[in-house]
């Protein structure tokens, strides 16, 4: 029975991995809209089998069209413009793609795919162009009461009408898709959204004794080379239980590895070390896409490369990356509520699954460093990534332990300004700024100034 179940599990966590990576396609919604079309055709069909254009030319004569040479050119005319419609849009969606690449990060383009309301709009379109070629291929059918699939051809008509009015929609959609504002809007909200998840199922302080001493643990090797991205955690939970051991991810989620590599430590080895193996790998995801929904660091990552491309010199576009700081500022003020340990439990309460996590001070020196490395020379920026620390400062009292990193970020900051910036007035509103940060009394020592001459 067991035997059984086992296979079922993996099957099981194989269908949600499956399933999230065909979600977060760009075919997703348009598939499923477009088979909902052609059964919508074939429902047509069969109701004027039963007389429908009989019945509504009773009591709506204009509806139906009775002429075959006038239904097969407009639905001709209908084919061949969705057409040009179709290849339009999608040419329009690849030039949107290959600009967020170039201008902002191609890792914020599987987020750009995943919207969902172009997904809709280039359904409605296949979906009618389905539709269409369906009717047209039936308008002389032996087999129907009438001679002419009348209404269908008159749905096909509202159907066109239909997609030049979400046509518009679709250039405004896609305009506002590209706005670096509406990007880092969407990865914020992704990404704050999954901090919130974390934060929710997060114990507080403190690593359970089991996972202190690690030394004489069984090791597990990668079994592929790829980025681990994510495990169905229920059933790796369920896993360990029936084996009764303690697992521990010595790479943070989302790491890449290497086939053959060390990555996890069980508690404990056993004569069926390689079937428990093997069930647990059935669990676990490797894929390459860094996805802000699957691991919040991903989405830390999107916005900090929005901004380091932003200061480059090929794009110099320094609002973008002020923008970018205060996102993170944000995101940086939610993850403080969040300990740096991960850890998950079974339905007893016990510690079964630990995880090597990214600190906040990891996190932000991750974030902050790229951005001060190419910002150092610009007065703004250095502004702003103070104007982040004081933000942070103002929820510190609360987490007290996170003064020290909050202090170095800032000193940082000042160091990059002090060999950098040279003009005695930028320099002078960095240091009413630094006054600012003391006067709070928050930090356990004051920061220097910039020296001015």
């Amino acid at each position: 029975m067991a035997e059984t179940i086992a296979p079922m599990n993996t099957i099981t966590s194989r269908i949600k991995f499956a399933y999230s990576y065909i979600v977060n396609s760009i075919g997703f919604h348009t598939t499923l809209i477009s088979l909902s079309f052609f059964g919508l055709a074939l429902l047509m069909l069969y109701l004027e089998t039963l007389g429908l254009s009989n019945r509504v030319m009773d009591n709506l004569p204009f509806m139906i069209i009775t002429n075959h040479e006038t239904a097969r050119l407009i639905l001709s005319s209908i084919t061949t413009g969705i057409i040009s419609l179709t290849v339009f849009s999608f040419t329009m969606v690849m030039l949107v793609l290959n600009q967020a690449a170039a201008n902002f990060s191609p890792r914020v383009i599987p987020s750009l795919i995943s919207y969902k309301s172009n997904q809709r709009v280039l359904g409605l379109y296949l979906g009618t162009l389905i539709y269409t070629l369906v009717i047209m291929v039936n308008v002389r059918a032996e087999y129907y009461k009438i001679t002419l699939p009348g209404f269908s051809v008159f749905l096909a008509m509202c159907l066109t009408i239909l997609c030049l009015c979400f046509f518009v929609y679709f250039i405004h959609s896609i305009s506002q898709t590209i706005q670096i504002e509406s990007i880092l809007e969407s990865i914020f909200k992704v990404t704050h959204k999954k901090l919130e998840e974390e934060i929710k199922r997060d114990r507080g302080p403190g690593i359970p004794k089991v996972f202190t001493r690690t030394s004489d643990w069984q090791t597990l090797e990668s079994p592929e080379t790829g980025y681990l991205q994510s495990l169905d955690e229920h059933a790796v939970l369920k896993i360990c239980c029936n084996y009764d051991v303690v697992l521990y991810f010595e790479k943070p989620l989302g790491s890449f590895l290497l086939k053959g590599a060390p990555f996890a430590r069980v508690s404990r080895q056993h004569g069926d070390m390689k079937e428990f193996t093997e069930e647990f790998f059935g669990h676990v995801s490797f894929f390459r896409e860094e996805r802000p929904s699957e691991n919040y660091i991903f989405g830390f990552k999107h916005i900090t490369e929005s901004a380091v491309k932003a200061l480059s010199p090929g794009i110099n576009d320094p609002g973008t990356a002020l923008k970018a700081i205060e996102y993170l500022a944000a995101l940086f003020a939610t993850r403080m509520r969040l300990t740096d340990e991960k850890v998950l439990y079974d339905s007893h309460g016990k510690a079964r699954i630990g995880f090597e996590h990214e600190t906040f001070e990891d996190l932000s020196e991750m974030c902050l460093s790229p951005i001060r490395l190419y910002g150092k020379e610009n007065s703004t920026i250095i502004l702003r990534l103070l104007f982040l620390v004081r933000s942070l400062l103002y929820k510190v009292p609360e987490y007290p332990h996170l003064k020290p990193v909050l202090y170095n970020d800032a000193a940082l900051v000042l160091l990059d300004a002090e060999e950098a910036i040279s003009n005695p007035g930028d320099r002078r509103k960095i240091n009413r700024k630094v006054q600012e940060l003391n006067s709070m009394k928050i930090l356990d020592r004051e920061l220097p100034l910039l020296q001015v001459k």
